[in-house]
C-alpha cells in the first residue's frame, strides 16, 4: 500500500515533472548538470542514441526521504530520479536504461531512483554512464556545470 504523500510535496513533484518534460524537448547535449529549478532540485540532461534524457537530482533531505518513503534514510547527499514513462519511452526507442540499478519508489509510484552519498557534477556524470551505457561519449568536451 502506497504511503500518503503530502499535497505540498505532490505539487513540487508535479512541477519538477513539467520542467523535465520541457527539458527533454530542448536541443540535446552530452551532459548538463543544470542549475536549481526548484529549491533542492536540479535537472540533469544528457543524450543517448540521439535521444534526450532529463532526470531530476533531488538534494533536500526531506525530499529524498519522501521519495524513498523512509525518514530514516541513511545520510544521503542526493537522489537521481527518472520517471517510468520516460524510461520506457527511451527503451522503446532503443536506448538501454539499466533499471535494475535503480530502486523503485514505493511512496511515489512511477519513479525510479539512485542514491548518492557524495554528489558533484563529475560523480553524477560517472553514474549516469553506468545507468545508461549508450550515453553519448563526450570526446573531450568539457562538463557543463
Amino acid at each position: 500500500m502506497a504511503r500518503h504523500v503530502p499535497l505540498e510535496f505532490h505539487d513540487k513533484l508535479h512541477q519538477v515533472q513539467v520542467v523535465l518534460d520541457v527539458a527533454r524537448t530542448e536541443a540535446g547535449r552530452h551532459y548538463d548538470y543544470g542549475r536549481e529549478v526548484m529549491p533542492g532540485v536540479r535537472v540533469v540532461r544528457a543524450e543517448a542514441e540521439h535521444k534526450p534524457l532529463a532526470l531530476a537530482l533531488w538534494m533536500l533531505p526531506a525530499d529524498v526521504a519522501e521519495i524513498c518513503g523512509d525518514a530514516a534514510v541513511p545520510a544521503t547527499a542526493a537522489l537521481l530520479a527518472i520517471d517510468r514513462e520516460q524510461a520506457h519511452e527511451l527503451q522503446r526507442q532503443g536506448v538501454f536504461i539499466d533499471l535494475s540499478q535503480f530502486t523503485r519508489s514505493d511512496s511515489t509510484p512511477g519513479l525510479y531512483y539512485v542514491l548518492f552519498d557524495f554528489v558533484s557534477a563529475r560523480q553524477v556524470h560517472r553514474v549516469l554512464h553506468r545507468l545508461v551505457p549508450s550515453l553519448e561519449p563526450h570526446g573531450g568536451r568539457r562538463l557543463v556545470a
